[in-house]
């Protein structure tokens, strides 16, 4: 180890403050939509051990050992960047999943709501979870699944390539102007129409919203720690 890398990890020690059982909370975060995934947690080897393979792993307390999340499912957590909260005392995983998160074959292990009614739960659902786009995104696939009678979604779906498109032109072509007449109220409108309409014709061509993350993802060179090739497999 060099003396950079030596400097490096023993100010990652000094920062991070690990429990009486050696032990930190860690959130998993997707990092193309900020989706909370899951909350474990780490150890000083499973911290190293994420940064070292690019694989999230962490500290089993009812098994008492090292684990790879992923490790017998194949649905790895790959690491893109690590945080830790201004208290030292939580870990920031923003990671790239590689199938489901949960064991139950969820996206998030966050999917059952408490509310004045109960808790509701809805493994499938993007209610759940997911940024604003991924929610539009999955009501324009109900509407184009499930047509309603007096749905605007619906209509323009109906409407073929040439409605949607009209619509996106339209819209785009609204922005334009609000933005000529430097009114910061009528661009922000102008400007969620067209992403409305844009998220319409993505559901209308069967795109989803993860892919143009991951698009600008990569253009942009959100990049994750170097993964290792895999020694081992199973637990």
């Amino acid at each position: 180890m060099n003396r950079n890398s030596k400097l490096a990890k023993r100010q990652i020690a000094e920062t991070l403050q690990f429990d009486e059982h050696g032990l930190i909370p860690a959130v998993v975060q997707d990092w193309r939509n900020g989706t909370v995934l899951m909350l474990g947690f780490m150890n000083q080897d499973a911290l190293d051990q994420t940064m070292q393979t690019g694989h999230v792993h962490f500290w089993s307390r009812k098994r008492q050992r090292l684990w790879e999340k992923g490790e017998v499912s194949g649905n790895y957590l790959q690491v893109k960047r690590l945080f830790v909260d201004c208290d030292g005392d939580t870990v920031l995983i923003k990671a790239e999943p590689m199938g489901p998160t949960c064991h139950t074959g969820s996206r998030s292990c966050f999917f059952s709501e408490i509310s004045d009614e109960g808790v509701s739960i809805e493994p499938e659902s993007e209610k759940a979870n997911g940024t604003i786009l991924d929610r539009l995104y999955e009501m324009v696939l109900n509407r184009k699944q499930d047509p309603q009678k007096d749905s605007y979604v619906a209509s323009l779906l109906q409407g073929g390539d040439d409605r949607v498109l009209k619509k996106v032109t339209e819209e785009a072509g609204e922005v334009l102007l609000a933005v000529k007449n430097h009114n910061k109220e009528e661009i922000v409108c102008e400007v969620a129409d067209l992403l409305f309409h844009t998220i319409v014709t993505l559901g209308h061509c069967g795109i989803p919203v993860t892919d143009i993350q991951e698009e600008l993802g990569r253009r942009f060179g959100v990049s994750g720690l170097k993964t290792k090739p895999k020694t081992r497999e199973g637990e």
